[in-house]
Order: C-alpha cells, then sequence, then structure tokens
C-alpha cells in the first residue's frame, strides 16, 4: 500500500469515529517535503474546533505509522463552500447546487466549459440543466477535466 492509501484510510477512520464524511486527500509538495491535505464534511458543515481535533488525531496516526518517510505538512479544513467534484458520491451531494465543468473534449455548444445545476448523478455520469427548465446535458465522469460547485450570492 503506498503513502497516499495509507493517508486516506487513516483519515476515513478518524472521519468515521466523529460522524464526519471524508471529502478528499491530497499528497504534492517537493521531495522531502510532503504537503497533506485532508478535507472532511458533515451536514452543516464543521467547526474550527473539529478540523483542530481532526488535525490533531491525524498527525498522531502519520506519526505512528511513519507512511510518508520524511518531513510533511499536514492541512485538514473543510471543502468550502465552493468545492471540487472529484468522486460520483461528490456530485450525488451536490445534487441540486450549481455547477461548473470543464471537459476534455467539446460538450455543449462548440465549448469545453459547462454551467448548470445538478439535477442527476449516477455512478459514470451526471445530467445538467443548463437554466431553470432548460436543456440537459448528459456528462460522462470520463470527459470531466475539472468540476466544483459555484456559490451564489442571493
Amino acid at each position: 500500500m503506498g503513502a497516499l492509501e495509507e493517508v486516506k484510510d487513516l483519515a476515513e477512520a478518524v472521519a468515521r469515529r466523529r460522524s464526519l464524511r471524508l471529502w478528499d486527500v491530497e499528497m504534492g509538495g517537493a521531495p522531502g517535503r510532503a504537503l497533506v491535505r485532508v478535507l472532511v464534511d458533515a451536514d452543516g458543515g464543521v467547526s474550527l474546533d473539529t478540523v483542530a481535533e481532526v488535525s490533531e488525531e491525524i498527525s498522531r496516526g502519520l506519526d505512528l505509522r511513519d507512511p510518508i518517510g520524511g518531513k510533511y505538512t499536514l492541512e485538514v479544513s473543510s471543502p468550502g463552500i465552493e468545492r471540487s467534484l472529484n468522486r460520483p458520491e461528490h456530485w450525488a451531494l451536490c445534487k441540486g447546487q450549481k455547477v461548473v465543468v470543464k471537459t476534455k473534449e467539446r460538450v455543449v455548444e462548440d465549448s469545453h466549459r459547462i454551467e448548470g445545476t445538478i439535477v442527476e448523478a449516477a455512478e459514470d455520469r451526471a445530467v445538467l440543466e443548463r437554466e431553470p427548465g432548460g436543456e440537459r446535458v448528459d456528462v460522462p465522469f470520463g470527459q470531466v477535466k475539472t468540476a466544483r460547485t459555484v456559490f451564489e450570492w442571493k
């Protein structure tokens, strides 16, 4: 098992114990100085105290297991109001929200960019409604380069 998988397993266990949802785990950074980013969420959001507690628990686990094998910086936060959609469950959790999607190939009107509201989400695709009562676009996840929710000020 690689370092990323070990970090994900640890973060998932911590999130589950605290009745949180593990949104994502990312690793990057320069050689010898890894950056580990863990995003946790819950219905109604997460407090700063919860984020601090999760960070402390994950940090202790990483120090004990040492999957990274060197120095690292750990960042724990919520995915935020405008969040990346990287897995099918993200799309399902954000059903009814407005999103911006960039695709690998042109999907709509000779464009790589689609804006709309998620009206359906399955294991391999989502359906976006471009405007209320308007055109619906089928978006296969295999075509998605990036996708994120869009916060609308009202």
